[in-house]
């Protein structure tokens, strides 16, 4: 109850001196109440707490801080966890920058460091970050059962040399090495190009990045993008591959899937038309193989075909409507979703969301379906509620039953 206390006041004693100081982010609080069938109700109490790059120097020094602080009623258990919290300085049209706390790491969404960052950049095309500090990964619960984290050593550092201010060009190269004590975790070495150009009337977007581990001698994650517009067409194609286990000396490393031992290649194509302002129709593809943790090599694929339905100018109402088939050597499905966001009004907004499959596997068939609902009004210009309800069975890594009630404070 102490530590609850202290955040209590400390989340207060922000939000006034945002008030105070005109400082942009946002206080959330919620309560959820879930249960799976034949269990008990569980109850959680979540807050965030997000200030956006507070200017305590307009305009070079600014603060920006992101945490949470949560109670779990089922184990009677509560958790903080701060995401980011550094301080942050940038010159005139930012030739310097640099972060001094914890952020996220320039080449993993879900690695933080604890340490700074510094970055230049040229009037000669060229720029160069360099970083230090403790590494972390992001704490995961039971919701995100496919997400499964290492552990990390106890410093990574590295570089980053970048193109700066080459028109329509992109490019990188960087290194990076993680370590402790002795003991390389990891030695990366990164490679990345992207270019604009037009081929007539046809506008292209080619992109792809590359992490080299160097101990292992193998490529750890590759991606190749290439985005095409003509007109009303859009045609978007994807290539990465992973290989996030192999040549590593320590257990629990990074996986993509639950069902796959690190080795992963996938192929996407993605196709719209917009057929009217309103309307536009989808059609996508996507392969994929990964390795097994037996050694086995599992294929499978699926394709989309759907429509995104525009009218928030006439009615305040976006929606999305899609069919899908997957294949794979484990299990085959069919089903289909829909969803809708409907502005009512200034201040009341709708969500609804619906999948229903047919899953087939090699000793069940069964029909499972999701229904999701939520109200959200806002009672003050900086002040929102909402509430919502889900009821799913096995589409998603949720519990079978959810309930909330949220309450947003922006300031």
């Amino acid at each position: 109850m102490k530590l609850l206390r202290l955040i209590l006041i400390l989340i207060l004693s922000l939000t006034a001196y945002a008030s105070a100081f005109n400082i942009d982010g946002s206080l959330a609080t919620s309560y959820e109440v879930s249960k799976n069938e034949g269990e008990s109700s569980e109850g959680l109490w979540e807050n965030y707490l997000s200030i956006d790059n507070a200017k305590l120097l307009d305009p070079y020094l600014g603060l920006t801080f992101y945490g949470r602080y949560s109670y779990d009623e089922s184990i009677q258990e509560d958790y903080t966890d701060i995401y980011s919290a550094y301080l942050d300085y940038s010159s005139f049209q930012k030739a310097l920058e640099v972060r001094i706390g914890r952020f996220s790491y320039i080449a993993n969404r879900f690695l933080t460091l604890d340490g700074a960052q510094v970055t230049f950049r040229t009037d000669f095309m060229l720029g160069a970050t360099a970083f230090a500090g403790v590494p972390e990964y992001y704490d995961s619960d039971g919701r995100h059962i496919n997400e499964s984290f290492r552990d990390t050593g106890d410093r990574l550092y590295g570089a980053k040399v970048f193109l700066n201010g080459v028109k329509d060009t992109t490019g990188f190269i960087s290194y990076s090495k993680e370590e402790e004590d002795d003991v390389t975790f990891q030695e990366m070495l990164g490679l990345g190009a992207g270019y604009r150009f037009n081929v007539s009337d046809i506008s292209l977007h080619a992109n792809g990045s590359m992490q080299y581990d160097m101990d292992s001698g193998v490529i750890y994650k590759g991606a190749a993008k290439l985005h095409m517009k003509y007109g009303k067409l859009r045609v978007n194609t994807d290539f990465i591959t992973y290989n996030v286990k192999d040549g590593s000396t320590y257990e629990d490393e990074l996986i993509i899937s639950n069902f796959s031992s690190g080795k992963q290649d996938k192929y996407a194509l993605y196709v719209q038309y917009d057929v009217t302002k309103n309307i536009a129709p989808y059609w996508s593809a996507v392969y994929s193989r990964m390795e097994m943790g037996s050694g086995l090599i599992s294929k499978g694929e699926i394709y989309k075909l759907g429509s995104e339905f525009n009218y928030f100018k006439e009615f305040g109402i976006i929606s999305g409507l899609e069919g899908y088939i997957y294949s794979s050597d484990i299990s085959n499905a069919k089903g289909g979703s829909f969803d809708i966001d409907w502005s009512v009004t200034r201040a009341f907004r709708m969500n609804f969301e619906s999948e229903m499959l047919r899953v087939e596997q090699s000793f069940e068939e069964k029909t499972i379906y999701s229904l999701y609902l939520r109200a959200e009004y806002d009672l003050l210009k900086d002040f929102t509620i909402s509430v919502y309800a889900e009821n799913n069975q096995e589409t998603r890594y949720l519990p079978e039953n959810r309930y909330g009630l949220k309450a947003v404070y922006s300031f």
